[in-house]
């Protein structure tokens, strides 16, 4: 008796947006590349991995037959046939002993025979599901990563900057992301507990604020050590966190401050790319200085000159007042990006690490200055 599926086509769209986040196209292990289909009383369940994640993207089943059968099908041609099928149904077919399975869209708009893999040879992420450690609701688990997503650095070297670290204090809980030279901190929870911190790596992170927004979250522990459940309506996915110990980013946590800048966040942003206008070279220091009591940015290119970009923030007064100091352009205009309403920059001195506030009292954000 031949096995088959049919599903809706928008509905076999959206799974496999989320199973080819997860599966890598350029991979020298085929069966990778490929998702895996099962069919079961259940529905049927979609899965993708990378062998550091693990997708489940379950499905309602309009039609079915042949018991509990599975079947590996190249996640990019399924793609592809899931994006044109629009709102036809999908039916995919497999016969016994046979590695093709046929694909057939609506009533017979279009007929597909595909290659399959055998799905013994299927590796997933193993362990029993384990406490709950946390659930979000609304969103807020996207949501609030995407607060800190922007500062995970990308330097292979220190591996365990390479995700944002959910931390538990005695008094909060916490999503850290930093790169060395920025850091961003949303202190989403004033309730804490006992201390554990947990790195979730950058790609996790990236598929979890692309698909989950808007959806309640559950996490969970997991019995395979350092790995962590994820559970949404209609979407599993286990992730490997990184091993490695945070550093303590607390230290470098200005805990006051002499003067107060108060930024207009869309005149600042204008301001920096006037002032990076006349250069290629957007990671290049623009300077603050005291023009006429105001703050003035200035960008100086020993190639093309100098550009000068006046603002309407007041400098600090007195004659003890700050001294002029630089920031990393592309830096500080993705700090001003991620603000919301007006910013408060705040600086102990030209030298020291700078903390940036705004309308969202859970945000801290700190950036290093550089030579002015």
């Amino acid at each position: 008796m031949n096995k088959f599926v049919t599903v809706e086509g928008r509905a076999l769209k959206q799974a496999m947006r989320i199973i080819s986040a997860v599966v890598e196209r350029r991979n020298t292990i085929p069966i990778l590349n490929h998702a895996k289909l099962t069919h079961s009383k259940a529905g049927l369940r979609i899965t993708g991995t990378d062998l550091d994640i693990d997708a489940h993207a379950d499905l309602d089943v309009i039609d079915g037959s042949g018991g509990e059968w599975s079947a590996c099908i190249n996640a990019s041609i399924l793609a592809g046939i899931a994006r044109v099928a629009g709102t036809m149904n999908v039916r995919i077919e497999r016969a016994d002993n046979d590695l093709n399975a046929t694909i057939t869209l609506g009533d017979g708009a279009a007929f597909y025979e595909v290659e399959t893999m055998n799905e013994l040879d299927f590796p997933e992420i193993g362990g029993g599901r384990g406490d709950l450690i946390e659930a979000f609701t609304n969103g807020m688990f996207a949501t609030t990563l995407a607060k800190v997503q922007w500062c995970i650095s990308t330097e292979e070297t220190r591996y365990y900057l390479n995700g944002v670290c959910w931390h538990q204090t005695k008094k909060d809980r916490r999503f850290v992301a930093t790169d060395g030279h920025r850091m961003a901190i949303c202190k989403y929870a004033k309730e804490g507990g006992d201390t554990w911190t947990r790195i979730i790596p950058r790609k996790t992170v990236r598929i979890i604020t692309d698909h989950l927004a808007g959806k309640d979250v559950k996490l969970f522990e997991v019995d395979r050590q350092n790995t962590l459940e994820i559970v949404a309506p209609g979407l599993t996915i286990r992730t490997k966190l990184i091993y490695g110990t945070y550093p303590d980013y607390v230290r470098v946590l200005p805990n006051k401050h002499d003067f107060t800048f108060d930024l207009k966040r869309d005149e600042i942003i204008a301001a920096i790319d006037q002032a990076t206008a006349i250069s290629k070279d957007r990671t290049a220091a623009i300077r603050f200085y005291n023009a006429n009591d105001r703050v003035a940015i200035e960008r100086r290119n020993l190639d093309f000159g100098n550009a000068t970009v006046p603002t309407s923030t007041v400098w600090p007064a007195g004659k003890d007042g700050p001294q002029a100091f630089a920031f990393n352009s592309r830096y500080l205009r993705e700090v001003a990006s991620a603000c919301q309403g007006e910013i408060s920059l705040r600086m102990v001195d030209q030298s020291s690490p700078f903390s940036i506030h705004d309308e969202d009292d859970t945000m801290t954000r700190v950036l290093m200055p550089m030579r002015a």
